[in-house]
């Protein structure tokens, strides 16, 4: 047995008699050091063995075109070890088909199986999927009040359940379930608290135990898309709206999963096509990778897709962006220059946001040609086309996202490319 508080020699010495835990550990503790080259050796060597953990860090890094199927044969074996990162990741790449037939029922197995054995990661997003079809599901409340506890984006979904009224909550876990946010320097606590001493005061409802069984059978199939109709923002560019696409605790999903990526923004050179930051853009951005994704998120970005009506196979990364007070992206289009990012998926050809708050002033996202400012509510959808009827960039979809002025706004934002982009 080996813990981390273990010194380098000890665990060195348990990895060296072929201790497999051993070894992984002392992979990460070497690659903590900047010791990457031995760290590889020792990380190789626990995949060997079978090791789980092991087994899905190796998979993590073949998630790109060529080595998916590598990657999905990895995470089943490290499933079949008991890793339920790896059973989590391997639902998502069943519900996508990537490196595996596209199967949603084996996706939910999967993810059932993690969350039978414990793992709040999986009973949150079993949850979010649950409340896609029924707001006030008692069995995705069960699941999400498992995990609020010991999962900080399942607590960030409960506090703001509990703040829009939802079935099977309660003042007094809703609080806790803050504090521990508070604790753990979640960015949008600040504001759960506020809306939070707003909410009017409910009797407490706890939910039954999940029922396996019944979760099985609501989640046999893929949750539908619900049918939202557009209204016209403009002509040129072609932009159109879709009110209220998400709920409030959708959007708090999509914050609180991304928070703790958040890293300086970039943007494309547009003589290199490299990306670098730039005092053109200064918010903050968490890219949602495949590695990054769960079964709800998935569906977060699958809704998108057909808001935009394009195949999800044409979609970039979700980039999630946070501005503080004062924060900003100039005007700017988001075409793409000649160069090996273009040449994999094409030009981007139309981009979707999602806005996950309200609670900012200035913000705005403002078109420069037709000089038309848009700012959207709680879950609304803009999305807007960037090349013209014959294929070519068009110099209408030039945009910038005004300063803030006060409060934080938090968005999401997809590029849909000509060409697939994800396999």
């Amino acid at each position: 047995m080996t813990t981390p508080n273990e010194s380098l020699d000890d665990v060195r010495m348990r990895a060296e008699a072929g201790d497999a835990r051993a070894q992984y550990l002392l992979a990460a503790k070497l690659s903590g050091a900047g010791k990457k080259k031995e760290a590889e050796r020792w990380l190789a060597a626990a995949a060997e063995q079978g090791f789980g953990d092991a087994l899905y860090t190796l998979a993590t890094r073949r998630l790109d075109h060529d080595g998916l199927n590598e990657a999905a044969d990895m995470l089943a074996r490290a499933s079949k070890k008991g890793s339920s990162p790896a059973q989590r990741l391997l639902g998502v790449l069943a519900a996508m088909g990537l490196g595996c037939e596209r199967d949603w029922r084996e996706a939910i197995r999967l993810v059932m199986s993690s969350a039978k054995a414990g793992d709040p990661a999986a009973m949150r997003e079993l949850a979010m999927l649950l409340f896609a079809g029924d707001r006030d599901d008692p069995d995705g409340a069960a699941l999400l009040a498992a995990a609020a506890p010991q999962d900080p984006v399942a607590a960030a979904v409960a506090v703001r359940r509990y703040c829009e009224g939802r079935a099977f909550t309660d003042a007094q876990a809703a609080n806790t379930q803050l504090n521990f946010l508070e604790r753990a320097r979640y960015p949008h606590a600040a504001f759960l608290r506020k809306v939070f001493a707003k909410a009017g005061a409910a009797a407490p409802q706890s939910p039954a135990a999940p029922d396996w069984t019944r979760i099985s059978d609501k989640l046999s199939n893929e949750p539908a898309v619900p049918s939202l109709a557009a209204e016209k923002l403009c002509d040129t560019p072609p932009a159109r709206v879709f009110r209220s696409a998400y709920t409030p605790e959708e959007c708090e999903y999509v914050i609180a999963a991304s928070a703790r990526r958040l890293a300086p923004s970039t943007i494309v050179d547009p003589h290199t096509g490299a990306t670098m930051q730039d005092a053109y853009r200064t918010s903050l951005t968490a890219i949602l990778a495949l590695v990054d994704l769960d079964l709800a998120l998935v569906m977060v970005n699958r809704r998108l897709a057909a808001l935009a009506r394009r195949p999800p196979e044409k979609a970039e990364c979700l980039g999630v962006l946070y501005y503080a007070p004062g924060k900003e992206y100039r005007p700017h289009c988001d075409w793409l220059p000649p160069g090996p990012e273009f040449e994999r998926g094409g030009q981007r050809a139309a981009t979707g946001l999602i806005y996950l708050n309200e609670d900012y002033e200035g913000g705005e996202t403002r078109f420069t040609v037709p000089d038309l400012a848009f700012k959207g509510r709680i879950g609304d959808v803009l999305v807007f086309e960037n090349l013209n009827k014959n294929g070519d960039p068009d110099p209408a979809s030039r945009h910038e996202g005004v300063a803030v002025r006060s409060g934080e706004k938090w968005l999401g934002s997809t590029w849909f490319r000509e060409k697939n982009y994800r396999h």
